[in-house]
């Protein structure tokens, strides 16, 4: 069953700063930006994003736990990557570059929508309501009418446990690759 963007959730726009973004390493508000997002990997620490001193009132874009975060900018397929704001922190604020999906629906899986939005299939969708020719964006109302696969809940949670396994090998391949250049890095040293 396909269901529209706007069913499931509230799509918030990112919070447009009057003035480029100032690093502040006294600052009390992080600010998330379309470059701090690596599709698939969760936002977790907030301490990785730039600091700033927030003078504006409390919005919208400020990120609750579970927010689906979508890159709202760029130039081809897999540029509007997607991931979750996992952290705790409530003084987290996302920049304009960056669109919010809140699911207000139970039953809708925040991890399973993310995935479907990285995915080949989730992309072309999320091109076929973009605007622009080289710069393509995509707009609040627009994603809002994107409709999406919703699977009953069991399956979403077959394909997230899917996913987290295969990012899980992933890692340990990588991992498996450094060991074994390590090794060979070291014999030669020690030639």
């Amino acid at each position: 069953m396909h269901t529209k963007v706007s069913q499931i959730g509230q799509v918030i726009n990112g919070y447009t700063f009057r003035e480029a973004i100032e690093t502040d390493k006294k600052g009390d508000v992080f600010v998330l930006q379309a470059k701090d997002i690596i599709q698939g990997q969760d936002i977790v620490n907030s301490k990785d994003l730039t600091p700033i001193s927030f003078k504006g009132t409390r919005t919208a874009s400020f990120l609750q736990k579970d927010d689906i975060l979508i890159v709202s900018r760029g130039a081809n397929t897999g540029s509007f990557r997607t991931t979750i704001f996992s952290g705790n922190d409530d003084n987290v604020i996302a920049s304009s570059s960056v669109l919010i999906l809140r699911i207000k629906k139970e039953k809708v899986l925040p991890e399973y929508i993310a995935t479907y939005l990285n995915s080949p299939e989730g992309q072309n969708k999320i091109l076929q309501v973009v605007s622009g020719s080289y710069i393509q964006s995509i707009s609040r109302i627009k994603f809002e009418e994107l409709e999406i696969p919703i699977p009953p809940l069991k399956i979403q949670q077959s394909l997230n446990g899917l996913n987290r396994n295969i990012k899980q090998q992933e890692l340990i391949y990588k991992r498996g690759k450094e060991l074994k250049q390590e090794i060979v890095n070291t014999i030669i040293t020690n030639l």
